[in-house]
């Protein structure tokens, strides 16, 4: 059931980001339009649906599976940064990236809230904020190859992480906030797939699509980044019993995402190859809508 709802939504999204594509192609987005709307969706939108999802009725139990999403977060990154570094080691500083980082927020979330329902997005919350602590800090060292680059401020400043606080606040302390509020959260939090998926659309738009179905060399990373870390990602939960159920699945499909699209972003800034980052983040994006079913039809029957 989960595989074909999957399935469902990543062919919707794969729609999206053809419409994406278009206007693209048509001029109705421009490079800077395209900039203003990732600016949305960053510092509006994804704060929104983090808030959205910890608007919820507190129990010990909920509070429980938060810790517990927190610790299998944990455990998928090691296994997702292993793989990184053991097939890409420090000369391939783009790949060693994109190996490593999902598109948790942009894809994992929207997935996520479609196959489980709004209120799952509570449980993907740690993936994202270890995300972008993890991108700030070990990935910009990666992707520049210098350590002074690393910016622990970004990781506390970034807006994911400032919904999150906000959000366990509300969780915690359970204020009643006015209709008007929660009502207003909502719909800005409904934008996330169509803004996402456009923005992606944009992307693929800059890139020659003859070059990037015949490079044998994004083939073989994205693979990396779609079948080998979630397939590494299921062997590693198997021996923990509490990895089991749906938290699990929720993080394996975060973790199962294809390439952020902040490689192609912190490529841009570190004077690395933008276009071959963007490309990885297209065809990855691409591949998706058959490797996310694949993985998640394999991972129902391993980890329920």
């Amino acid at each position: 059931m989960i595989t074909q709802i999957l399935l469902q939504q990543t062919i919707i999204m794969f729609a999206l980001m053809l419409l994406g594509l278009l206007l693209s192609r048509r001029g109705m987005i421009t490079e800077q339009g395209s900039r203003d709307l990732s600016n949305v969706l960053l510092y509006t939108v994804i704060p929104c649906v983090i808030l959205r999802s910890y608007m919820s009725e507190f129990s010990t139990e909920k509070l429980r599976a938060m810790g517990l999403s927190a610790l299998i977060a944990v455990i998928a990154f090691a296994a997702s940064i292993a793989v990184a570094y053991l097939t890409c080691g420090t000369r391939h500083r783009i790949e060693n990236f994109a190996v490593a980082f999902g598109n948790a927020g942009f894809i994992g979330i929207p997935l996520v809230t479609a196959v489980f329902g709004p209120e799952a997005a509570f449980y993907v919350v740690s993936f994202s904020t270890f995300a972008n602590l993890l991108q700030w800090t070990y990935g910009i060292v990666i992707i520049s190859g210098k350590k002074e680059t690393m910016n622990l401020r970004m990781v506390f400043v970034n807006p994911v992480f400032i919904s999150m606080v906000i959000g366990i606040a509300l969780f915690v302390l359970q204020p009643t906030l006015p209709t008007v509020v929660t009502g207003t959260i909502g719909y800005i939090a409904d934008g996330n797939t169509v803004l996402a998926m456009i923005i992606l659309g944009y992307y693929l738009s800059k890139v020659q699509l003859r070059g990037l179905f015949a490079d044998v060399r994004l083939y073989l990373f994205s693979a990396l980044r779609l079948l080998v870390v979630p397939a590494v990602t299921i062997l590693v939960f198997l021996p923990f019993p509490f990895a089991r159920g749906e938290i699990t699945l929720i993080t394996l499909i975060a973790a199962a995402t294809p390439i952020a699209s902040s490689t192609a972003i912190f490529a841009q800034k570190f004077d690395q190859d933008y276009r071959r980052a963007v490309s990885y983040v297209c065809l990855s994006t691409i591949l998706s809508v058959a490797t996310l079913p694949l993985v998640m039809l394999f991972a129902e029957r391993l980890l329920s």
